[in-house]
């Protein structure tokens, strides 16, 4: 039985550690036992295995201690090679609205998710304070860096690029305008704006 210690790891990493061991395995139909500390793990994995149609035992070891065991079926694919063109529009250094602090710890780890999917974008656009991300000193330039190794283009506005004064600070991808954002948006197959 393969066996993924997930314990004091934040979201989403036991997710992806476990899909990384499914992706994984090829034929093999053994077991795997993920060990998780909080109940968000648990459902968030659950899910991701209902989706997945594997079947799961859960079991409450402590108060936050929880085993998660896999039954994959051999031969199963579970994950799909259709690939859509899908573009991503980022306008802001965060994500969501409300504390800054957790909007930069949310758009961290949602940029750093992306490197783990199997099906990536095909492109990110950074737009207006977005394209503060692209700078040299972004928290998030590593999963970028691994992105574009991962062949998705990085593009940042132009205009936003001048109107912040960041030219000289632009550190991936390249500097584009708005006809070549409006003409990748309208021949993708699906644009979400962040």
């Amino acid at each position: 039985m393969l066996k993924i210690n997930a314990l004091g790891k934040p979201c989403p990493i036991p997710v992806v550690e476990t899909k990384k061991a499914l992706r994984d395995r090829g034929e093999q139909n053994e077991p795997i036992e993920v060990s998780v500390d909080n109940q968000v793990s648990v459902n968030n994995i659950t899910k991701m295995t209902d989706e997945l149609g594997i079947e799961t035992q859960i079991k409450q070891l402590k108060d936050e201690y929880f085993t998660i065991t896999l039954m994959p079926k051999k031969g199963l694919d579970n994950f799909s090679n259709v690939k859509e063109d899908t573009v991503l529009m980022i306008g802001s250094k965060t994500l969501g609205k409300g504390d800054s602090a957790l909007g930069d710890l949310l758009m961290k780890s949602y940029i750093y998710s992306l490197t783990e999917l199997d099906d990536l974008p095909s492109t990110l656009i950074f737009f207006n304070e977005g394209a503060f991300l692209t700078n040299y000193g972004s928290p998030i330039l590593a999963d970028l860096k691994t992105l574009q190794e991962k062949e998705v283009t990085i593009l940042t506005c132009g205009t936003c690029v001048d109107f912040y004064e960041l030219e000289e600070k632009i550190a991936i991808g390249d500097i584009t305008n708005m006809f070549t954002i409006s003409e990748i948006q309208m021949k993708a197959d699906k644009v979400v704006t962040l």
